[in-house]
């Protein structure tokens, strides 16, 4: 068994909030953050170039992807990080470890009772939904991050208390939106969690949805999952007739029976699923919607992040922030996160291939005319402005392999020139003296070309006369072209 790196020991401090006192699963967590403590923390803001900008171009080009590390806090990732913070220790207000009705349930679980066991859910629900590549995965790991992944208990407050804890799990939901897929993801995940490959081997043949239904609830229960984190939910819209309604029935079951929140995390066009399940879930009302918009032009969380990722440039001559610059970033990436980061990576990596060095206005746009060209279709649905345009914006994104091969290092058009340049400067010759007078060079004294050219032709007739000859092995001997000896240049017989 391996641990995991992110298992800690429990240590527990009591929380100032009475619902939470004297439950250990609460207490074990982290203590809740001031604003300003949540915005440090989320922060992730790499070295910035500084005297790299000194360093070869190839040297250059491996750090430009540094920016990618860059998160930028913004108002609504302080909000999300304050409903997170609520959703899990509200959940754990009805299921705390030291209640014997707490064990009742579970014990009810395990006979698929639970309708007898008289639990009442404490969990809520909350959905978060955004423009592909608007922040929202990002945001939700920032957060979670903040948590250990794990808790081992031993003792609490003299009462023995052997426990391992999971404050959190996420998984994405399966590109075929089935249920089996999301189970097996599950059995996966908690194993990551625990640092054991218990639970997939196990289940791994398991055959039949309520089964492994089944099996998810007892493991989440003993665990104590904290929230469980559906990422990508807008898979569903693929899932075969009745697979929908399966994994939502699963959703509020999860909710409601076994007392877990839930986080669903998708696009805009998965709003109608969260619903379906909002209206099912008896809680699931209680925390809402986080929705990451598509920002205007002027928006000033929009400005925070671009004069953010401005100062990672590894090119020589760094331009400032223009207003006709900022405009022209907005107009190219429409304010999806994502495609900003990549825009600014591509760009450079072009200006210091082909020696520009800075960044224009023009070289953004021939970035986004060619090797963004891709996104085009995607980005000019978000630029009509029109609702139905927009509303398409994720089906006309590119596959994830096709970006990925967008986002790949080589840039022949601009790499070009100075390879060239490079290939080039190889023809010139040495100095013949300096060549002439190395001990360790050995000159070897050619013939015309033409003479090799005829030593082909040569052979040639020779193997003729060969084969013609009235004895060919001893013709052969004669020319050379047969050992008299098979062990003729073995060593051994040298030897002897």
């Amino acid at each position: 068994m391996t641990t995991p790196a992110r298992l800690v020991t429990a240590g527990y401090v009591e929380s100032p909030i009475a619902q939470y006192q004297g439950n250990p699963l609460i207490e074990a967590l982290p203590s809740i953050r001031a604003e300003a403590d949540a915005a440090a923390a989320l922060a992730m803001f790499p070295e910035e170039p500084g005297s790299e900008v000194g360093l070869s171009k190839e040297i250059r080009l491996h750090c430009i992807d540094r920016v990618l590390q860059l998160v930028q806090p913004l108002q609504i990732h302080l909000e999300l990080e304050s409903a997170l913070s609520s959703l899990i220790r509200s959940g754990y207000v009805g299921r705390n470890p030291l209640a014997h009705s707490t064990w009742r349930h579970m014990y009810a679980l395990a006979l698929g009772q639970t309708s007898e066991s008289g639990f009442r859910s404490t969990a809520s629900t909350l959905s978060v939904v955004g423009l592909s590549g608007i922040g929202k995965s990002t945001a939700l790991e920032s957060i979670l991050r903040l948590y250990p992944q794990a808790i081992r208990h031993q003792q609490y407050r003299g009462r023995e208390l052997v426990q391992v804890q999971i404050p959190w799990l996420k998984i994405e939901c399966p590109f075929d939106g089935s249920l089996t897929g999301l189970c097996h993801a599950f059995f996966r995940a908690i194993d990551r969690a625990i640092g054991d490959e218990r639970y997939a081997k196990r289940y791994r043949s398991l055959r039949g949805i309520v089964p492994l239904v089944h099996q998810i609830e007892q493991i989440a229960s003993t665990h104590f999952v904290g929230v469980l984190i559906i990422d990508e939910l807008q898979h569903l819209r693929v899932a075969k007739t009745g697979g929908k309604e399966n994994m939502l029935n699963f959703f509020v079951n999860l909710i409601n029976s076994i007392g877990i929140p839930v986080v669903f995390v998708g696009t805009n066009s998965m709003i109608d699923l969260f619903s379906d399940v909002m209206r099912n879930a008896r809680r699931a009302t209680g925390l809402g919607l986080s929705d990451f918009r598509q920002p205007a032009s002027d928006d000033p969380a929009w400005a925070l992040l671009v004069d953010a990722a401005w100062q990672y440039q590894w090119i020589r001559h760094a331009e400032p922030l223009t207003a006709e610059l900022r405009n022209v970033l907005y107009d190219l990436t429409q304010g999806v996160t994502d495609i900003l980061i990549k825009l600014l990576v591509l760009a450079q990596r072009h200006a210091i291939h082909t020696g520009e060095e800075r960044l224009t206005v023009r070289l953004l746009r021939t970035i986004a005319d060619t090797r963004m060209q891709l996104l085009k279709p995607a980005l000019d649905a978000l630029r009509s402005g029109d609702t139905k345009r927009m509303a398409r914006f994720e089906d006309l994104l590119p596959p994830d392999s096709q970006i990925a091969a967008m986002m790949g290092v080589i840039d022949r058009d601009a790499r070009a020139p100075s390879q060239l340049s490079t290939l080039r400067d190889m023809r010139r010759p040495v100095a013949a003296s300096s060549a002439r007078s190395s001990p360790d060079v050995c000159e070897v004294t050619r013939s015309p070309a033409t003479s090799i050219t005829n030593a082909g032709e040569w052979i040639q007739s020779e193997a003729r006369a060969i084969a013609v000859h009235e004895a060919p092995r001893d013709a052969l001997q004669d020319a050379g072209w047969l050992l008299e000896d098979a062990l003729e240049f073995s060593t051994a017989y040298a030897a002897s």
